[in-house]
């Protein structure tokens, strides 16, 4: 009998798994409707508007609509002079020229997500990141599981401009880890997010993270059932968009742009707590920085 049940057992977790793997080659192909942004407008010469001395509005809305920049990144830019400048520039023909070779590389059974690669498979860095604070958060949509364009979020907790260091929740199977954060610049949608608060608040959060959101088990259900903040010492698993949310939350201050209890990159998108930093393969006319308008989807 017992033999039996193990042999039934077997072949129901085969058939499951064959629905799984069925299910994700039928959805695939809905999983490449993001396709990264491509300016429509002409690519605008930004030198005089740069040479200023003070920025109005409309600069800020020109040069946000042709770099992905938002006001808090171009004044940092700004405030280094030539160099800051010229980084401003590069982003700009960067957002306007990006890498001609896309490849959708897996992370396991049925995710996958969607990156530039070169021909031999190494991964091609498009924008440069704008200046980063602790507390900034990164989102991508271009990672998909099973036909879901989900996306992925990291928290920044050390903003070094040569060597920024994330702390992610990545893939089914994984624990939460720091890892080098440029590897953002190598998906084909991503944002910087800087929720808003002051830099002591930001602090908080990343002490908070580094000691209660490292090394955690990965859930795509967290936050789902119970209490969707759990105590202060620490949830018990986390998705990627759930670990910077709980991380804000832990100092209340919730990002869940739609307040359900699954938080997605989206989610943290769509927050009007936070500013846009800065967007590469993104339209700017759907996510305004900051400048009084409403966040669209």
């Amino acid at each position: 009998m017992a033999r039996r049940l193990a042999r039934w057992a077997a072949r129901l977790a085969a058939a499951l798994l064959g629905l799984a793997l069925g299910w994700t080659l039928l959805q695939e192909p809905f999983a490449h409707r993001l396709r990264p942004y491509s300016p429509a407008l002409p690519q605008a010469e930004l030198g005089p508007v740069l040479a200023q001395a003070a920025l109005g509005e409309e600069d800020y809305r020109l040069l946000y609509a042709q770099t992905g920049l938002g006001p808090a990144a171009i004044d940092d830019l700004r405030a280094m002079g030539a160099a800051g400048t010229a980084r401003i520039l590069a982003i700009q023909d960067a957002f306007f020229h990006p890498p001609d070779r896309e490849v959708c590389s897996p992370l396991g059974i049925t995710t996958g997500e969607h990156r530039y690669r070169d021909e031999e498979g190494m991964m091609l860095y498009a924008a440069p990141l704008a200046p980063l604070k602790e507390g900034d958060i990164l989102v991508s949509l271009s990672t998909h599981t099973a036909g879901w364009t989900h996306g992925h979020a990291g928290l920044v907790l050390d903003p070094d401009p040569a060597r920024p260091v994330t702390l992610e929740s990545v893939v089914l199977g994984t624990r939460s880890a720091e890892v080098d954060g440029n590897h953002w610049r190598g998906y084909t949608t991503w944002a910087v997010l800087r929720p808003k608060a002051d830099d002591a608040l930001r602090h908080q959060v990343v002490q908070l993270a580094d000691r209660l959101l490292t090394d955690v088990p990965y859930s795509l259900v967290s936050g789902v059932f119970g209490d969707k903040f759990q105590p202060l010492d620490g949830p018990h698993s986390a998705q990627c968009g759930y670990l910077p949310w709980y991380a804000w939350m832990a100092v209340g201050v919730d990002l869940d742009g739609d307040g359900g209890r699954i938080v997605t990159p989206m989610d943290l998108l769509l927050s009007d707590r936070v500013e846009i930093v800065q967007l590469y393969g993104l339209d700017p006319a759907k996510y305004p920085p900051g400048l009084g308008e409403a966040r669209g989807g």
